[in-house]
């Protein structure tokens, strides 16, 4: 989560620098954005279970939650395709479901754990497990260490944040909607 809002931080700046707004974000008409708020209620409501040991390590509640937050999400983005950076962003959250539906959870390398300086940290169980020999796809788990901002990240993650960059500047630099020919109202995006 932090290296998310770290991203998003970067991608506002960047857009503001460039001449975009924040208010420019009401002119954007989504496509079933609740798809959207489900995806990240469920998220919300996983990571607040797991932090409060609710769900078990791995277990199967945490498991079918996450890949059904992840897929909501998914479909909002595959719905809202015109935008630029949503492939990028979906493809960011489909490599992170694959390894969390092959593990029933996020594996995190221990290693990159340790390269933070957190030695014998537990993971937060429900959402993320420790990776073992046993673990599928350990390319896609949480292998990145990041030590500035305490996080480890999966290939997934990078991918997600580099397509956050283009949707974010598409959003802030939307024009107001205008008329076309047939007096509908369309918005406009730049970029």
């Amino acid at each position: 989560m932090p290296f998310t809002l770290a991203v998003l931080a970067l991608a506002v700046s960047v857009s503001w620098l460039r001449g975009g707004r924040l208010r420019n974000v009401a002119h954007v008409r989504l496509t079933a954005a609740w798809l959207l708020f489900a995806g990240v209620a469920i998220q919300v409501a996983v990571d607040v279970a797991a932090g409060r040991q609710l769900l078990p390590d791995a277990g199967l509640s945490g498991w079918v939650l996450l890949l059904c937050s992840q897929l909501l999400v998914v479909a909002f983005l595959v719905r809202n395709r015109a935008l630029p950076g949503t492939r990028l962003v979906a493809t960011g959250l489909l490599l992170n479901a694959v390894v969390m539906a092959a593990n029933r959870a996020m594996p995190v390398d221990p290693a990159a754990i340790a390269a933070l300086g957190i030695d014998g940290a537990a993971v937060a169980p429900g959402k993320h497990t420790l990776m073992t020999a046993d673990t599928h796809l350990p390319w896609l788990a949480d292998i990145i260490p990041v030590p500035w901002l305490r996080s480890i990240l999966s290939v997934g993650d990078l991918v997600l944040a580099v397509g956050l960059l283009p949707v974010t500047h598409a959003v802030m630099t939307a024009t107001p909607p205008t008329s076309d020919g047939d007096g509908a109202r369309q918005p406009s995006l730049e970029g």
